[in-house]
């Protein structure tokens, strides 16, 4: 594609608010555009949409707004069966539906699913509270609109080397994309880069899964900071292959459904088991404890 078409439809975008603002909503607008109330409930989001979280009290604050001024754009939809998506305005959209609204202004037009692709990232991509994690997602969506790596590049208006770090995402622990899944802002592009590159050299080593669970633990703890990351893993897995480490021995992690929940790791002079508190119920946690204690009981013997 020669043409950028980010930049297309950003344009396409303002001149359309532009249109809005001007006209005062009104219904006269070009072949295959048509102004109506839409049933709030007759809609759904982008399939394309990259944003994973819509943080609530920006909602509340857009939902105040129209409740005391009405809505100063439409949104912008597509017919899909029986009912519409979104095209651009899901934060309109769901502001509405905070505020129980049965309808919604809309723009209604005809849009290709490549486009409805580029809509959801053009009206993102720039906004400074769309994460990295959530951009790299809808730029993989949108990869294979694209002949080449290089037209995609230049068709977002980005260097190749900094939409790479974008593609590093992809090449991560199940784990760790779990939580970026709850919490995209975790990992920015260059430290999943550096990560994705960590992982890569030392994939060979017994070692990697263990050191690299720990340390996105401390991550999500707050307790190592992202820039930190690949350095700190690289640094472990060197000291646990060089018997540096003191006298602890590797941990084993448990993990359920891609997450980890617990552990079992000892030393010279303890054995010691970590689970999630929210892990095991009452019966659970009797049952482990009678275990251990018939486990003892026996090695006494």
């Amino acid at each position: 594609m020669k043409k950028d078409l980010k930049g297309m439809l950003q344009s396409k975008l303002q001149q359309n608010n532009l249109r809005h603002t001007a006209s005062g909503q009104e219904v006269e607008f070009a072949e295959g555009r048509e102004y109506r109330l839409v049933p709030v409930d007759s809609i759904e989001a982008n399939p394309y949409q990259p944003r994973k979280v819509f943080p609530q009290d920006e909602l509340d604050k857009l939902a105040a707004s129209i409740a005391e001024i009405g809505l100063l754009e439409p949104i912008l939809l597509r017919k899909a069966g029986d009912g519409y998506q979104i095209a651009a305005g899901e934060r309109r959209w769901r502001a509405h539906k905070l505020l129980h609204k049965n309808t919604v202004e809309a723009i209604v037009t005809n849009i290709s699913d490549s486009d409805m692709a580029v809509f959801a990232l053009a009206e993102n991509v720039d906004r400074e509270d769309l994460s990295d994690y959530e951009i790299s997602l809808a730029i993989r969506q949108i990869e294979g609109l694209f002949p080449t790596k290089k037209k995609l590049a230049e068709s977002l208006g980005l260097v190749r080397e900094d939409m790479y770090r974008y593609f590093a995402f992809n090449e991560l622990p199940d784990f760790i994309l779990a939580d970026l899944e709850a919490n995209p802002r975790l990992l920015s592009r260059s430290a999943a880069n550096d990560l994705k590159k960590v992982l890569k050299d030392h994939k060979d080593s017994p070692y990697l899964d263990q050191v690299s669970a720990e340390a996105w633990d401390l991550l999500v703890a707050k307790e190592l900071d992202q820039t930190k990351l690949a350095d700190f893993i690289k640094r472990k897995i060197k000291e646990v292959a060089n018997n540096i480490d003191t006298d602890v021995q590797m941990a084993q992690y448990f993990f359920r459904d891609g997450k980890k929940v617990g552990n079992i790791s000892s030393t010279n002079h303890h054995f010691t088991i970590k689970l999630s508190a929210k892990l095991l119920d009452e019966v659970q946690e009797k049952r482990l404890k009678d275990f251990i204690e018939q486990m003892l009981a026996d090695t006494a013997l």
